[in-house]
């Protein structure tokens, strides 16, 4: 008898959400699930149950409450905010101390054994994550200067990927630094061909654009191409709606380039012949909430081909998604309103079709 190897509890979940929602659930839930692997690699605290579920806006400004099912199919609710470490300053939420069992020696030790070249690997990682939970600025520093160095083990340096995007960054050439490099890692690794090296490539991604300005967003382009082993077009146009996610850009004329390219990813999927399930519809919606976070005319034309597809499941996500990014932008920046890319949005809104049959 041969034995199947155990599934992840994402898969497993992943495989009962196909089940559920008879065929409309795509590769997005595998994705966003990804996306919490970088902090539960660094966060092994108490047991954690997995979920997938949808925040829906609360009564408070920036707070959600929460649907969802856990990974036996069991239904679960709460409340939620965003946990952004380089955000955290930023928004000013309210302080809550760590809790842990770590005593400040053993922190000490932890640092320690994190700078140690002769320590064990894992010993390091195990280490870094304890430092990290007890002095993110001094853990923050040290990865930064750690990244930069060019004799990195593959573990490690993937180890400090994942830890990148789990600090935050307070001093502006920390930020820098850090951007630059993961950028350059981002397009060095993507060449690779090596299990499980995608999840260190989107890693390092969305952590560099978190600290993107909107002046360089371009620097986005590179990762629209088709190039190298890793696959980073998703990845790449879920960071430029990321780039924008709170207020919408003043001067468009810069961003031509980025918003031309990303258009010609809305209209492609979009197109009936290519639009399916999976990865193209995954696409084909992140490239429409991308073009509409950069506030392109396009978004129009999108919208079009968004209701001639006749897919209801679609345009209800293509509506949640551009209500949710108006929403923001006006919580963040009540004067964005007399802006043309506000405008562009609130007008495509206006015109997505819901009511066809899905």
């Amino acid at each position: 008898m041969t034995m199947q190897p155990s599934k992840t509890p994402q898969h497993q979940l992943v495989e009962f959400l196909k089940r559920f929602v008879a065929g409309n659930f795509d590769q997005c839930a595998l994705e966003s699930l990804q996306i919490l692997e970088s902090a539960w690699k660094f966060r092994q605290g108490p047991p954690a149950i997995h979920t997938y579920g949808q925040a829906y806006a609360g009564e408070e400004k920036d707070s959600y409450r929460w649907r969802g099912l856990d990974s036996a199919g069991r239904p679960m609710w709460g409340k939620v905010k965003y946990d952004d470490p380089q955000t955290i300053d930023e928004i000013q939420l309210e302080s809550v101390e760590r809790q842990s069992s770590t005593t400040p020696a053993e922190a000490k030790s932890g640092s320690e054994i994190a700078r140690s070249r002769a320590a064990a690997t894992d010993e390091r990682i195990a280490a870094l994550s304890e430092w990290m939970a007890m002095d993110d600025e001094s853990a923050s520093e040290f990865i930064v200067d750690e990244l930069c160095r060019a004799d990195l083990t593959e573990e490690w340096r993937d180890a400090l990927v994942y830890a990148a995007e789990n600090v935050h960054f307070r001093d502006a050439e920390q930020q820098v630094g850090v951007r630059l490099r993961l950028r350059e890692l981002a397009l060095e690794l993507r060449e690779v061909s090596r299990p499980g090296v995608e999840r260190v490539v989107w890693s390092a991604m969305r952590r560099f654009s978190s600290l993107l300005s909107p002046e360089k967003a371009n620097d986005l382009l590179e990762f629209l191409d088709r190039k190298g082993v890793v696959d980073t077009r998703m990845v790449a146009l879920q960071c430029v709606a990321r780039v924008f996610q709170d207020r919408p850009p003043w001067d468009t004329a810069t961003l031509e380039a980025l918003e031309r390219r990303v258009a010609e990813y809305a209209e492609k999927f979009l197109d009936p012949d290519v639009f399916g399930g999976g990865e193209n519809s995954s696409i084909a919606r992140n490239a429409v909430l991308a073009l509409a976070s950069l506030g392109s005319p396009r978004l129009r034309d999108c919208v079009v081909c968004v209701n001639a597809l006749g897919r209801r499941w679609l345009s209800r996500q293509i509506r949640r998604q551009l209500q949710a990014l108006l929403d923001t932008w006006k919580s963040r920046d009540p004067e964005c309103k007399g802006s043309s890319a506000f405008n562009v949005v609130e007008e495509a809104l206006k015109t997505v079709q819901t009511n066809e049959a899905g």
